[in-house]
């Protein structure tokens, strides 16, 4: 499966705000109200590797397909994440944002200062980490990322292995920092669904495992069912 390295080299944004269960991202000028969407998979280079070190697909052929999807050439201590929400808000935090009474176009055209006045953020919750062996390992980074590294989209490749953790519904259910994860499950597994190619077996795999773990909580588990539909 060929990789976009012309999408993958653009960042998305640059880390603001870091710890070692989150980061938060402003995007760059030309990204003003384009963030990426909630339940995005997005990633963080370690520190030196070049932004085309694209997290490829390992052909290994003694490996088990299961052991394969979870596999990628990504440099060791890459991070992932996942995007829980975003924002767009002034760059003074004591001036409120007014209304104009103007469509967009108009106000950039008599108040283009306006803009220079505004950025947009979003805060990703970190997933799974690039083990030494090439293998995601699920789970939070020994430290965080650094201030203002470079957020990038995952590859098509980073992408699938990420879907394939075989324990990707409960780090879901149990992200931290997240109190309601539900809204974020259906938004992220739909978006998986749909760049998988319209995979209805991924969706009845993760279905199965939400079953197991929200055994007790019957309502809560068929509201996720029923907004997982495609």
């Amino acid at each position: 499966m060929e990789t976009d390295t012309r999408q993958t080299c653009e960042p998305l944004g640059e880390v603001v705000e870091t710890s070692t269960t989150a980061f938060t991202a402003q995007c760059h000028p030309p990204r003003l109200h384009a963030p990426p969407e909630v339940g995005t998979f997005v990633r963080i280079l370690p520190p030196g590797a070049s932004p085309s070190a694209n997290g490829d697909f390992i052909e290994d052929p003694f490996l088990e397909p299961e052991e394969r999807a979870a596999q990628v050439a990504a440099p060791p201590e890459t991070l992932y994440a996942v995007v829980v929400e975003a924002y767009t808000t002034g760059t003074d935090p004591g001036r409120k944002a007014m209304a104009y009474g103007l469509d967009e176009e108009s106000l950039r055209a008599e108040q283009p200062q306006i803009f220079h006045l505004l950025t947009t953020e979003f805060r990703a919750v970190h997933l799974a980490v690039q083990g030494p062996n090439q293998k995601l390992c699920g789970g939070l980074p020994a430290v965080p990322p650094r201030l203002h590294a470079f957020v990038y989209p995952c590859t098509q490749a980073e992408f699938y292995a990420l879907t394939e953790l075989p324990d990707l519904p409960r780090r879901l259910l149990f992200l931290p920092e997240i109190a309601l994860p539900d809204p974020l499950i259906v938004a992220c597994l739909r978006k998986a669904y749909a760049q998988r190619g319209n995979d209805f077996d991924f969706l009845v795999r993760m279905g199965k495992q939400f079953a197991v773990l929200l055994r007790s909580e019957a309502d809560r588990l068929n509201a996720l069912l029923r907004d997982l539909e495609p």
